[in-house]
């Protein structure tokens, strides 16, 4: 008996160094990180969240000396994904990529929780502006030819939307503004522009950097800007707000964790997303190719932006929740 006590306590001494390490992995910031990076996206593959995630992933894994691996969780408007983050082990190991949708989701009450459930980590990077699109050869020229033949035919035309999502905030602005539109839940913005193409979808709200082609060539056309301002790269085009549609909003790519995950890791992601957008001129040049400046923000402007959009909205979460 004492012989096998004995052989108990010397594996337990050779154990003890590994089991250290092992509690190092699981979340300590002294050490973070030891071990791949689980980066899960809100929306599916091919769209603005997929590319900017993958893009800043290569040179971040490289910045931090770990892998990073991404996972794309494209349902329910983005909401699913980050229900998903939420319920995560706080170790530093699970990272939330979303936008604006998050803050619509709550709002629109598709969710039970707020981003303020979550840790913010910082804005890794602002998308291109995102414009209404249709088929060129359509009938409409703006949005007010747009609204009045909709009007003519009520439920004929199909609108795109991510319930839950920021289009679902369009989507509602648009029929408020008049139109009787068919309102059709089209997943992602990488899953919208086969849609149009396809004649499946007649109006789709996307990202005007993934559809720069298409109007090259003559496929599509532009009847609207979301943004606040007119985009530089079609400034004869109108914004929605000038053409009588009450909406407007720009997307911040921004990097959430699980509640509870230690601040210096939240500080050593945010000042290692802050190298690669700041420093990597490699990365400047990748995302300069999708109609992108580079831009980071830290975590307490971050926190202040999403907690602002997020008293805005909450403010006609009557209308998202289908009131009036």
């Amino acid at each position: 008996m004492k012989k096998f006590i004995l052989t108990l306590s010397v594996l337990a001494l050779a154990l003890s160094p590994l089991m250290a390490r092992g509690a190092g992995q699981a979340g300590d910031p002294d050490n973070w990180p030891t071990r791949p990076i689980n980066m899960v996206v809100a929306f599916g593959p091919g769209g603005n969240s997929d590319f900017n995630a993958r893009t800043i992933a290569r040179h971040l894994s490289a910045d931090l000396g770990v892998p990073i691996v991404i996972t794309n969780v494209g349902a329910a408007g983005g909401t699913v994904a980050a229900a998903q983050v939420r319920g995560a082990a706080p170790d530093g190991y699970t990272v939330l990529v979303h936008q604006l949708s998050l803050n619509v989701a709550t709002a629109a009450g598709v969710i039970d929780f707020s981003f303020e459930d979550l840790e913010t980590v910082c804005v890794f990077s602002r998308a291109a502006d995102e414009v209404l699109a249709v088929r060129a050869d359509s009938p409409w020229n703006n949005i007010q030819e747009l609204i009045a033949a909709s009007q003519a035919s009520p439920g004929t035309i199909r609108l795109a939307a991510n319930t839950g999502a920021s289009t679902h905030w369009i989507a509602i602005a648009m029929q408020h503004a008049g139109g009787q539109f068919n309102v059709v839940s089209a997943g992602g913005s990488g899953e919208r522009i086969p849609l149009l193409l396809g004649n499946h979808m007649d109006v789709i709200p996307i990202q005007i950097n993934m559809i720069e082609d298409f109007i090259a060539t003559g496929q599509f056309r532009v009847l609207a800007t979301v943004s606040a301002q007119r985009s530089p790269l079609i400034p004869d085009v109108p914004t929605l707000l000038e053409q009588g549609v009450d909406v407007s909003y720009s997307y911040y790519n921004t990097f959430f964790m699980p509640r509870g995950t230690d601040p210096q890791i939240i500080a050593r992601l945010s000042q290692a997303v802050r190298r690669v957008v700041e420093e990597n001129a490699e990365y400047a040049q990748e995302i300069e190719s999708f109609a992108q400046t580079p831009f980071w923000m830290d975590t307490q402007p971050t926190v202040q932006h999403f907690a602002e959009e997020l008293r805005n909205l909450m403010g006609i979460s009557h209308i998202l929740r289908g009131g009036n």
